[in-house]
């Protein structure tokens, strides 16, 4: 048999190729809070006040606004695919937090030489954790059984980040689902056990509960009640 190598050759010539440019008004950067990358899965991003401008999602996971000229107040969609993975919840910049997937944005940035908005992603319990994660998974409930959704639920914990650096602390929250049912990760332990203090609160009430958690391993059924 014969093989044989077309288009071999010892030298070639390179030309310059295609190249296009433009002024970007937002760039909005999407990340998983539990992988500390860009989620795998469909995204939406829009300006809801301005349909018609789509972003352009460039190689490095941006999505890329171009030329929004009227300087203003605009509402940012960040969504994912809820019908294909309904596992997160969109992390609010300030203490509000709700199951929207909206935030308000005002344009142009104060930087506008690195006009990005960070978007990130919070597991909720049908998040696909891996097996050895270190989770604290409960239920919020207020003087019933049922439990309440909509409650912040948060914590601080010491936290290596990178490993093998001195530990400092880490403040994680989420929102309890439609079930009241809520899910916190901690990553990079210093130790494999570790005291913290979970919070949980809805429109001004409050309630603590010290738990232990240790790596690589799930604590379940932890319940906050709600005075």
């Amino acid at each position: 048999m014969i093989y044989t190598r077309p288009f071999v050759t010892g030298r070639f010539i390179a030309f310059a190729g295609d190249s296009r440019s433009g002024q970007v008004s937002l760039a909005v950067r999407v990340f998983d809070s539990f992988t500390e990358e860009p989620p795998q899965i469909s995204i939406r991003v829009r300006l809801k006040e301005l349909p018609r401008a789509v972003p352009v999602r460039n190689h490095s996971g941006f999505f890329c606004f171009g030329v929004i000229p009227d300087p203003g107040a605009y509402t940012l969609l960040v969504e994912p695919d809820r019908v294909a993975s309904d596992w997160y919840y969109l992390e609010p910049t300030g203490p509000v937090w709700t199951d929207t997937f909206e935030r308000v944005i005002n344009l142009p940035v104060p930087d506008p030489a690195f006009p990005v908005e960070v978007a990130t992603f919070a597991p909720k319990t049908s998040y696909p954790f891996p097996a050895n994660a270190t989770l604290v998974r409960g239920v919020v409930t207020q003087g019933t059984p049922d439990g309440l959704r909509g409650a912040i639920v948060s914590t601080t914990y010491q936290q290596e980040d990178p490993p093998g650096s001195p530990p400092s602390p880490v403040q994680v929250r989420t929102l309890t689902d439609r079930g009241g049912e809520f899910v916190l990760f901690f990553k990079r332990l210093p130790n494999a056990t570790q005291p913290i203090t979970l919070t949980a609160e809805k429109d001004g009430a409050q309630v603590q509960q010290p738990v232990i958690i240790t790596e690589g391993t799930t604590r379940k059924g932890v319940l906050l009640d709600l005075p």
